[in-house]
């Protein structure tokens, strides 16, 4: 079972070096396209850095309005959670629910505090 684990590994490292290749190839000829591509396009390199700038400066400028609005929209939506937090807290003041509750976990600790004495007292 051993030599046909190791032929798989070696199989599969094979494999793995096969595709690592192929990626620098793809990678390789990309970067050659692209080269290829500015250096025969048909504006002058001048033409050509200034529209990436451009593009560079536009794409920039729409990033930071894109986040500028997101952080407005999770401000609204904060100050929306904290509005409905204070208002739930409002009602269950209102309508005594936390003293009850306080008081249920009073007597639950009480009762607890007695059980654990008188199990005491039995050791």
């Amino acid at each position: 079972m051993r030599l046909m684990d190791l032929l798989n590994e070696r199989k599969r490292e094979a494999e793995r070096r096969k595709k690592v290749d192929t990626a620098k190839k793809f990678a390789l000829g990309t970067a050659i396209g692209a080269i290829a591509g500015l250096l025969f396009a048909p504006k002058s390199g001048k033409e050509t850095r200034k529209d990436i700038a451009d593009k560079t400066k536009e794409k920039t400028e729409n990033i930071k309005t894109s986040i500028k609005e997101s952080v407005a929209t999770l401000k609204d939506v904060e100050e929306k959670v904290k509005e409905d937090v204070k208002e739930k807290l409002r009602e269950f003041k209102e309508r005594d629910m936390f003293e009850v509750e306080i008081e249920k976990y009073k007597s639950n600790n009480v009762e607890k505090d007695q059980e654990t004495e008188e199990e005491n007292e039995r050791q």
